[in-house]
């Protein structure tokens, strides 16, 4: 019969082996799971890398055409005087002239302003290859621009307008009178239509690429807007003399362009 300290003692030897070969076998799934956790770690990143190497890049362009309701143009005097007094009464007189004249077409909604105003002097010019003195003042230059705008008008009443303006400009003593410009007073209305062409149009190309490749389109990842164009002339506007004096204007239409640049992820086809 064995002894009851015989009976503890091997008692505590099966424990301590059932404790170790619990211990052993459980540190394997642990290894594993490790492991598992690490190559888990990396197939995000080789998922990323693959889903960003199937995707398409594609531009779009999208154009829209409106009549011109606006316009503008400058119109400007110089006067030049031997004296700075005499250049600058001239060129205010024909300022108020101009400005007189151009009032008085009383065109609903004409904007006049001025931009600027400028004196200087007239130097003596030189044949000389290299200057050794300040070259000699022989006059003066005064010069008063001015801004005339029209806006939200027909395009008739921008015709009949833009004739007048030039007209009575030019008869009223102004000898700097640029070209007429026509816009859009609002142009985002102009500017979302020719973004939503070119949206359609960059996915009907995609729509044709993914044809021919024989793939599918499966997400649309990104899609940028590129920067506003400034408006074209859909048709050559006309600023011309006319007959009797007058001049004959066309404003035509605009045409507003915008781009855009997408991008789609694909896959092969089932």
């Amino acid at each position: 019969m064995p002894t009851l300290t015989q009976s503890l003692i091997a008692g505590l030897a099966l424990g301590l082996m059932t404790c170790i070969s619990s211990i052993a076998l459980a540190g394997r799934p642990v290894a594993k799971r490790v492991a598992a956790d690490s190559l888990a770690a990396e197939e995000p990143e080789a998922a990323t890398e693959n889903a960003e190497k199937r995707t398409i890049t594609i531009d779009g362009v999208g154009e829209v055409t409106r009549p011109a309701d606006s316009m503008r143009t400058s119109i400007g005097v110089e006067a030049r005087e031997k004296t700075l007094e005499a250049a600058r009464d001239k060129a205010a007189s024909r300022s108020q002239a101009v400005l007189a004249a151009l009032r008085g077409l009383a065109i609903p909604g004409l904007e006049i302003r001025t931009v600027d105003i400028s004196l200087s002097p007239i130097h003596e010019s030189s044949l000389a290859p290299v200057e050794l003195t300040e070259p000699r003042i022989i006059g003066y230059s005064a010069s008063n621009q001015l801004s005339v705008a029209l806006r939200g008008a027909s395009p008739a009443e921008l015709q009949a307008a833009g004739s007048k303006i030039l007209q009575a400009a030019l008869t009223s003593g102004a000898n700097d009178v640029g070209g007429l410009e026509f816009f859009l007073s609002n142009p985002t209305e102009a500017r979302r239509a020719a973004l939503a062409a070119a949206v359609q149009d960059a996915q009907a190309s995609a729509k044709a690429v993914a044809k021919a490749a024989n793939i599918r389109i499966v997400e649309l990842r990104s899609i940028s807007v590129g920067q506003p164009e400034r408006f074209a002339y859909a048709q050559q506007m006309k600023a011309e003399m006319g007959g009797a004096g007058a001049f004959a204007v066309e404003p035509g239409k605009l045409r507003v362009t915008a781009t855009v640049t997408v991008r789609v992820a694909f896959a092969p086809t089932l």
